[in-house]
């Protein structure tokens, strides 16, 4: 019998490479005749434009359009398109967590690209509803200037410490990153650090980006949770700023789904196999994002250990943002 193996599976491999190459080359003569490719995500327009250019060239024959927004803004206008029957997205590139409310919706179908299977657990579902584009790893931020290096935080216990009261940012819409620290931690002890947290006078600011801002101009000396990538990017251009390796690393993960009611599928198809890629990973750093394929991981992420929010956190969303609520807007 293994004799018998040894002889066929050149054969085996041989006609999966035959029908892998046929397929292919079908979804690319169905892309030419849809001529058009409509995406909707989160990333910023420009770092997109330097995204699609390797996949323009890829494929000449296909018009990408992009459109751009936030996550709450974003959900928002697919939920509404979709209500209507007439939702123009054939690609969503949003955090994973999000899918999960469209696959129960029935707004994403599967699309099992073959290169799902070098993605690790977390990273990629084994469904096939998403693949992962580029990750967001987070970790407290500090202003280099107002924390000297023996008062830099080891862990997240440190933050209750009385030195950091009045000193240190939360997002006020945190609700995401908390909820998946929480599921790390256990709900019981999680909400006795939260709330011992919420004591410390915790400046509640919209937006990470504003918060990084302010913490460069000194406004408060911590971050409770900020974008390892963004910190970078500060930290390149002369800000005060730098981040702890202390776990978990919360790292919300940006990912490709297919859209139920996409006109052109053959394109989208193509768009994910791209993302899936190691072409496509590896042009996830000029956005200056993190790839979720861990070989094109960049180094200042080298040996520290992530912490994937799992997409079905978003099951209990509404539970959650109410306690996040109750325990740190009304202490403020």
């Amino acid at each position: 019998m293994k004799t018998t193996f040894r002889v066929i599976r050149p054969f085996l491999i041989f006609i999966l490479l035959w029908l892998d190459v046929n397929a292919q080359e079908d979804l690319v003569a169905q892309a030419k005749k849809e001529q058009e490719l409509v995406i909707y995500g989160t990333a910023q327009a420009h770092q997109m434009q330097r995204y699609l250019k390797p996949f323009n060239q890829q494929y000449p024959f296909l018009q990408t359009k992009y459109t751009r927004s936030t996550g709450e803004s974003l959900t928002s206008k697919i939920l509404a398109e979709a209500s209507g029957r007439q939702l123009a997205a054939d690609v969503v590139l949003i955090n994973n967590y999000t899918h999960r409310i469209f696959m129960k919706k029935n707004l994403i179908v599967p699309y099992m690209t073959s290169a799902v299977k070098s993605f690790p657990a977390g990273l990629a579902d084994p469904n096939g509803y998403w693949i992962g584009f580029y990750m967001v790893p987070y970790a407290i931020e500090y202003n280099t200037r107002m924390v000297d290096k023996n008062e830099i935080p080891k862990s997240y216990d440190d933050l209750l410490q009385p030195r950091w009261k009045g000193r240190m940012s939360l997002e006020k819409e945190e609700y995401l990153v908390t909820q998946a620290h929480l599921n790390y931690l256990g709900k019981d002890k999680a909400v006795d650090y939260f709330r011992k947290l919420a004591r410390q006078d915790l400046a509640l600011v919209k937006g990470h980006s504003q918060q990084t801002v302010l913490l460069s101009a000194g406004e408060f000396s911590l971050v409770v949770y900020n974008d390892i990538a963004r910190t970078e990017e500060y930290k390149k251009k002369g800000a005060p700023v730098n981040w702890v390796d202390a776990e978990p690393h919360i790292t919300v993960v940006v990912a490709a789904g297919m859209t139920r009611e996409s006109k052109h599928p053959a394109a989208a198809k193509l768009f994910l196999d791209f993302v899936a890629s190691e072409a496509g990973q590896r042009e996830v750093l000029a956005m200056e994002k993190p790839p979720a394929l861990p070989k094109f991981r960049p180094d200042y992420l080298k040996g520290v250990r992530l912490y994937p929010v799992d997409w079905t956190l978003s099951d209990t969303f509404e539970e959650h943002n109410r306690l996040f609520r109750e325990i740190f807007w009304k202490s403020n």
